[in-house]
C-alpha cells in the first residue's frame, strides 16, 4: 500500500511514499478520503471540480492541495476519487477533480497541518513525506 495511516494523539499521521509527485498526491488524497470515511450516496453521482495552485515548493503545493480537496470535499459533500492533472511542476499545479457524492462522514478533518511535513526524495529515489491531519 503507498500509505500507512497511523494514530496521533487528537490527530491523524499519514505517510505516504511513491515512485512520482504526482502519484503521491493522488495517494494523499486517497489516504485523507479513507481517513474522513464518506458514506456515498450515489455512486453514478459524477461531480467534478477544478484546482488550480502555485506555491514556493513542493511541500507547500501538497498541502495547499490537500486542503483544497478537503474544502471542496465539504463544500460539495463530495469524495473526489479521480485526479486528473493538467499541469504539475514541484511548484503548480492544475487539476480537475471527480467523485461521487455521500451522505456523512465517519471524522472530520479540520485542516492539513504543517506539522512533520517534509516533501522529499528519499535514497530509494522514491517521494515520501508525512502528514498530519487535525480533527
Amino acid at each position: 500500500m503507498p500509505y500507512e495511516i497511523l494514530e496521533h494523539t487528537a490527530d491523524v499521521r499519514v505517510r505516504v511514499h511513491a515512485g512520482t509527485l504526482e502519484a503521491l498526491f493522488s495517494d494523499a488524497v486517497r489516504a485523507m478520503n479513507e481517513i474522513l470515511g464518506p458514506a456515498l450516496l450515489q455512486e453514478d453521482s459524477a461531480v467534478t471540480a477544478e484546482i488550480a495552485l502555485e506555491a514556493p515548493d513542493a511541500t507547500a503545493l501538497l498541502i495547499d492541495f490537500l486542503n483544497d480537496v478537503l474544502l471542496q470535499t465539504e463544500l460539495q459533500r463530495t469524495a473526489f476519487r479521480n485526479i486528473a492533472f493538467h499541469t504539475f511542476t514541484a511548484t503548480t499545479l492544475r487539476a480537475t477533480l471527480s467523485g461521487s457524492r455521500f451522505g456523512t462522514l465517519r471524522r472530520d478533518i479540520k485542516a492539513v497541518t504543517w506539522h512533520e511535513a517534509d516533501l522529499h526524495e528519499n535514497r530509494n529515489g522514491e517521494w515520501e513525506t508525512m502528514m498530519v491531519f487535525d480533527l
